[in-house]
């Protein structure tokens, strides 16, 4: 069933909607099956990060053509965005959980907290931090995309050992969940009562607030065991950015985040937590990697500024900045995740 905002969000990205053609769009978007990095190029599209590239562009546009003989093969990139941002919409809301929850983290990441331009819908942002909230708030219901490996085989031999024993399967995702929950909490609670660096050993407030907010972004994805983590998290980062200072600026620049950082944690940091395949998504992991190339300060910054399409001067509150940091490493184990199981 097409989606009841189709036509507004034609209309929001200046293109007028027509019913001849748009039961065909969105008849071609629940067709199409993105991969994971197809969810990459569509993030980017709808977010203007560049140019995508041309193989993909040929493919998604092949796609309408196929629900639509007239359907143009060139010259529509307004069109494109408008689609692109649809797809990713269609697959949250309808998609696989793993899959879904990738192309929401894509969105929000992208994003970067506003700091980039908007894009061509600037609500579809908005609806996949809603879906990773609600998914948050229901981190509790046994999910089936977990049923892999040696989870895989047991609940198989158990449903088909038939009643009652096919039952216990989801009693045993039951006990999993709640299990890794309790773990994580447990490990959550005890790092923000420490109130040191898990990464380097030293107490928060041995730190300035920038580096403090990008550290502690990073540290909680890593003490984070179900995405997309809690639902606390924001409150979390405040505590822990708190530990540091307890008077906290407006602003911070991610100039000062980057270069207040130990360079040995941002070398351990790098490597470990990101895929080059989405830098675009991950700004400030993007950063980080830059730094590492030049690391005397602010030299790295001009081909920041050109890669990522943010200002040098660009400045956030620092529990956003932590949060930023955050959504980029569930996003970075998202990726890997997937690309694990294909």
């Amino acid at each position: 069933m097409m989606h009841k905002d189709f036509a507004d969000w034609y209309r929001i990205a200046g293109l007028e909607p027509k019913n001849d053609f748009l039961p065909k769009r969105w008849e071609a978007i629940e067709k199409y099956e993105p991969e994971p990095s197809d969810i990459i190029s569509l993030t980017r599209m709808f977010c203007r990060l560049g140019n995508v590239d041309d193989a993909f562009l040929t493919k998604f546009r092949a796609v309408f053509q196929e629900t639509d003989n007239v359907f143009p093969m060139r010259d529509n990139d307004q069109e494109l965005c408008v689609l692109a941002g649809c797809e990713l919409v269609d697959l949250i809301l309808r998609g696989s959980k793993n899959l879904a929850t990738f192309a929401a983290l894509s969105l929000v990441s992208a994003s970067v907290q506003n700091l980039r331009p908007s894009p061509c819908i600037p609500e579809i942002p908005e609806l996949a931090a809603s879906y990773l909230r609600k998914q948050s708030v229901n981190r509790a219901v046994p999910s089936k995309a977990n049923d892999e490996g040696a989870n895989a085989e047991l609940y198989s031999a158990l449903t088909e050992l038939g009643t009652p024993y096919d039952q216990l399967t989801e009693e045993f995702r039951k006990v999993q969940t709640e299990l890794s929950i309790v773990s994580e909490e447990s490990n959550m609670l005890w790092w923000l009562f420490a109130e040191h660096s898990r990464d380097e050993q030293k107490r928060w407030s041995e730190f300035s607030v920038p580096a403090a907010a990008l550290m502690s972004g990073k540290e909680l994805a890593d003490l984070t065991r179900i995405v997309p983590g809690p639902f606390a998290a924001s409150a979390f980062l405040d505590r822990v950015i708190r530990s540091a200072k307890t008077k906290l600026p407006a602003a911070i620049t991610l100039t000062d985040a980057i270069n207040d950082s130990p360079l040995t944690w941002r070398q351990k940091y790098y490597p470990t937590n990101c895929s080059s395949q989405i830098d675009s998504l991950i700004p400030i992991t993007y950063a980080i990697k830059l730094s590492l190339n030049s690391p005397d300060n602010n030299d790295w910054l001009p081909a920041f500024v050109k890669g990522a399409g943010i200002s040098a001067n660009a400045k956030l509150a620092p529990q956003l900045l932590s949060l930023q940091v955050f959504h980029e490493g569930l996003l970075c184990r998202s990726w890997k995740s997937l690309n694990s199981h294909e």
